[in-house]
């Protein structure tokens, strides 16, 4: 029987590091992280906008609870999501292709 190790007072980090040698998690990981990063620009947003999530909803024409999925980094945003998305925070939210070496990509951006 193997002992088990409590987490408390261990750093997530370190389980994410462990986790990511199984190759199931690892693709899931690296799946969600543009959707992670876009939920960090969201959260950052809209605290600098000192808005709750209830009120960006309600600038969005949704719900608190959709919010709160966007900025929970699981869950993909589509193209509509994102146009409501910057239109409540008065900018504009740019989709588009990247091609080419990453030192000098070539972008093909849309403003939705």
């Amino acid at each position: 029987m193997s002992k088990r190790v409590s987490p408390v007072g261990s750093a997530v980090s370190d389980h994410i590091k462990e986790s990511l040698k199984d190759p199931e998690f690892r693709a899931e990981y690296e799946c969600l992280g543009p959707y992670e990063e876009l939920a960090r620009i969201v959260i950052a947003r809209r605290a600098a906008l000192g808005l709750t999530q209830a009120e960006l909803a309600a600038r969005m024409g949704t719900t608190a609870s959709a919010v709160s999925r966007i900025e929970s980094g699981q869950h993909a945003a589509n193209a509509q999501t994102l146009k409501k998305l910057g239109d409540a925070f008065g900018v504009r939210a740019v989709f588009g292709f990247e091609s080419g070496p990453a030192e000098h990509p070539e972008r093909e951006l849309v403003v939705l």
